[in-house]
């Protein structure tokens, strides 16, 4: 016999079960055994009794992780892979929301969503695959699902408002000449109370226009997109894309996220303090050290970690330069930095490197933002032997004098730069390039998340708590096939709710 029996239309006497078809250890069954063990009462709760019955809400969340785990995020596609996946099957026990229902899922309980990525957490540090010991903090750029083109400045607002008031204006005019006309033609029986199309037309692009106007003066934007109003116009790899700043706070043991957030500033050094914040509030522990790169570094960040007793290891710098300074196999052009100058705490100046003195300018301090949006409050110190020295080349081109700015917090960012500069600072921070940028990597290249689908801060931040959890699920995945535990019954961690 050449070939085995082929038969599609062959009748079973025993149906088959579809969980024998779904391979051990497949993520579709770690999805299954950690919803199945965590609480989701914050969801079932919006639900109520009266009315028709919904779908369940642990079956919604297992098809939603397994999707975004797959790379599908539209909810079409979703339901397409719901009438004909065997893996989504076994996930929902066959039933088939349409992706109305999956989208109005997705939306509507955008809050909750958060909740449910702190229980996977909390699973992972019952497992021991987390410790909370040492942490890193870094932030994405990702997409809005909006366009560039449609970024509008205050000028172009106020420009395009003058114009559609110009239309209502003419078109008014029009529609009172056509009356007078047909008053002379016809009498003055017609009702003339209709609002021209052109007229309600304008009318609303106006009415739209002043809305966004409105808008950014309140949020005190300079840009805002028509499409998704939330969204920034942020630099990502060298260029600029319509999106959301999305930072994780990540465990460098396991890399599981264990905190998360999405917002629309661009700026990093912002962010820390919620973040880290954060896993302290959900998990009751604060991180013992921190690592973050220089867009970290701020004078209220370097307090804040002081405060709670957390070893930050935060850059001043590139570490670029920072490995230029301490390897002085690396040529770099000598130009003298803030770090080539003393300070003498006790007569309160500076040494340049020829011994000059830079002295204190002024006696009230000045107040300015600092390029990252962090208010600094400072002293300016002034060197006046500048013009004689025969170094001024690589000190400085100012006509005034090499000045050193000096901040209140400056002894704090000191600490900061003489311990990353350390050994055992520049070894231990090496640990975050290994931690918390293959964790983005993860989430953009293999999972594909490059593009929110949802507009929105607060949905754009739960679809992003929905990816983190996949990426932890999938930490969970790859830890029971390195620890050989084998998901079945009973469960896991049957205690979990």
């Amino acid at each position: 016999m050449k070939f085995k029996e082929y038969n599609q239309r062959q009748s079973w006497l025993i149906p088959p079960n579809i969980e024998d078809e779904i391979p051990s250890g497949d993520i579709c069954r770690v999805i299954d055994e950690v919803v199945e063990s965590i609480n989701t009462k914050q969801i079932e709760n919006k639900y109520v009794e009266e009315g028709n019955t919904a779908y369940s809400p642990k079956m919604m969340l297992k098809v939603l992780f397994y999707s975004y785990s797959k790379g599908v995020f539209s909810s079409r596609k979703i339901a397409e892979e719901l009438e004909k996946n065997i893996f989504y099957w076994y996930l929902s026990g066959k039933q088939k929301p349409d992706f109305r229902t999956i989208c109005l899922f997705r939306t509507k309980h955008s809050l909750e969503l958060k909740m449910i990525f702190r229980e996977v957490v909390r699973f992972c540090l019952k497992l021991g695959l987390a410790n909370l010991l040492t942490v890193t903090i870094d932030g994405t750029k990702i997409k809005a699902n909006a366009n560039r083109d449609k970024m509008r400045s205050e000028i172009w607002l106020e420009d395009k408002i003058h114009k559609e008031s110009q239309a209502i204006d003419e078109a008014l005019e029009k529609a009172k000449k056509i009356d007078e006309e047909e008053n002379e033609q016809y009498g003055k029986n017609q009702r003339g109370d209709e609002i021209p199309e052109d007229i309600r037309d304008s009318k609303k692009r106006r009415e739209k226009l002043e809305k966004l106007k409105r808008e950014m003066i309140k949020n005190n934007r300079r840009l805002i997109n028509e499409t998704d109003t939330d969204a920034g116009l942020m630099r990502s790899q060298g260029n600029y894309l319509v999106g959301f700043n999305c930072q994780a706070v990540v465990d460098t043991s396991s890399q599981v996220i264990l905190a998360a957030d999405v917002v629309s500033e661009a700026n990093d050094w912002a962010q820390l303090k919620g973040n880290v914040g954060e896993v302290k509030t959900a998990y009751g522990k604060t991180p013992k050290i921190l690592l973050a790169d220089a867009g970290y570094c701020s004078g209220s960040n370097l307090r804040y970690l002081k405060d709670e007793a957390i070893e930050g290891q935060i850059p001043d710098r590139s570490m670029r330069e920072i490995k230029a300074e301490i390897e002085p196999s690396i040529i770099q052009k000598k130009n003298f930095k803030k770090d080539d100058f003393q300070y003498d705490k006790k007569h309160d100046y500076y040494i340049c490197p020829e011994g000059n003195k830079l002295k204190k300018q002024g006696l009230i301090p000045v107040t300015a933002i600092r390029k990252g949006g962090e208010k600094a409050t400072y002293f300016q110190y002034q060197c006046f032997s500048c013009k004689k020295c025969r170094l001024k080349a690589e000190c400085c081109t100012n006509k005034r004098g090499r000045c050193i700015t000096r901040y209140f917090d400056e002894e704090l960012r000191e600490e900061m730069a003489r311990k990353i500069r350390s050994k055992e600072g520049y070894e231990l921070y090496k640990q975050r390039m290994k931690t918390a940028e293959p964790v983005f990597g993860n989430i953009k290249h293999n999972l594909g998340f490059r593009e929110f689908k949802l507009r929105g801060l607060i949905k754009t931040r739960a679809e992003f708590f929905v990816i983190a959890t996949v990426h932890n699920l999938i930490k969970i995945q790859n830890w029971l096939r390195k620890t050989k535990v084998e998901i079945s019954k009973p469960k896991l961690v049957p205690s979990m709710a």
